[in-house]
């Protein structure tokens, strides 16, 4: 990741006045006339731009970090799994995963989590039939008006999970 970064600022060399023109207009213009100081600049630096970032070893790159990501995610299970293997090392594995979906908030074009990436490398590593998904509402033994069980009403047990 960091030689990319030492690379991309090398690769950008050459486009930089393009670079500095497109870093004084604002991509998010509040009125007509910024909107159309914008779009004048992106045309103006088009040309420029499209032949540097159009070349192979830019799509390289990403395809480079996008499997990186990939080879993070799959030893984290890979972990997971060994270490309950480890623990529990006569019992059949199986994964209570949430089933909640939400957008992280990441980067455009890429999440902050990897929701349904983690749940698809899980299956993977786990085996379709051992990964459950599960609701996670009222999953908790501590009551959310409560910090702890004891704070509880008296004589009444905690909520348990269901």
């Amino acid at each position: 990741m960091l030689t990319l970064l030492f690379a991309g600022r090398t690769w950008l060399a050459q486009v930089k006045p393009q670079l500095n023109a497109l870093s004084h207009v604002s991509s998010k213009p509040s009125s007509l006339a910024s909107y159309r100081q914008f779009a004048d600049t992106v045309l103006a630096t088009y040309d420029a731009m499209w032949a540097k970032v159009s070349k192979p070893r830019w799509a390289n790159a990403k395809f480079r970090l996008y499997c990186g990501k990939m080879r993070v995610v799959a030893s984290f299970w890979a972990k997971v799994k060994k270490q309950a293997q480890k623990r529990w090392p006569d019992r059949i594995l199986a994964l209570a995963y949430g089933a909640a979906s939400f957008s992280g908030s990441g980067s455009v074009g890429c999440r902050g989590v990897p929701v349904s990436q983690m749940r698809k490398e899980a299956v993977k590593q786990f085996g379709a039939g051992r990964v459950v998904l599960v609701d996670e509402f009222r999953t908790s033994r501590v009551s959310s008006a409560y910090s702890n069980p004891s704070e509880a009403l008296p004589g009444q047990p905690p909520e348990t999970f269901r």
